[in-house]
């Protein structure tokens, strides 16, 4: 039995697999299982290489040039 597994993540084409199985039920069972872990991780993987960079939550606070003015020197 020929098997193909096709992956879109929004709209885009992510991964097509294709894979002929056979023997048992149970056999065919565990290597179509196999197949679609394996096409799973890797659109799992483009999705997020797809997905731009965050913007950082916080940003670094500056010391304002008056207050470092009227800091000591230690």
């Amino acid at each position: 039995m020929l098997v193909e597994i096709t992956v879109k993540v929004d709209g885009k084409l992510v991964r097509t697999h294709v894979q002929n199985v056979d023997g048992t039920l149970e056999q065919m069972e565990e290597a179509i299982h196999a197949m679609g872990k394996r096409v799973v991780n890797n659109a799992l993987q483009a999705s997020i290489q797809a997905v731009d960079l965050p913007r950082p939550l916080f940003r670094k606070t500056e010391v304002p040039c008056d207050i470092a003015a009227r800091s000591p020197v230690r």
